[in-house]
């Protein structure tokens, strides 16, 4: 898939220009979770939290970066560097 088909999809916003900042300490933990696949209920225990606050945090992340969608903010934390995976060998 290329790039302009990715955007098309919704799949890469390109370069994550967006600031981290605008989101909170627990908001960025509650993205880092999303991104590594977690559901809402396993991000509420792994955080200690409510899974209510954790779908409400979901909304504000989305609101606050100006994203569509829960796959959106994924592909957001990966391309904005909150992610180190390794490699497949």
């Amino acid at each position: 898939m290329g790039v302009v088909q990715m955007f098309a999809w919704g799949l890469s916003t390109g370069p994550a220009v967006r600031d981290l900042d605008v989101l909170t300490d627990d908001q960025r933990a509650v993205l880092r979770c999303l991104a590594r696949g977690h559901a809402d209920h396993e991000i509420a225990r792994v955080l200690g939290i409510g899974q209510q606050r954790v779908a409400d945090e979901v909304a504000d992340i989305l609101r606050r970066l100006d994203l569509t969608d829960r796959v959106a903010a994924v592909v957001f934390a990966h391309e904005a560097g909150m992610l180190h995976l390794p490699f497949p060998r």
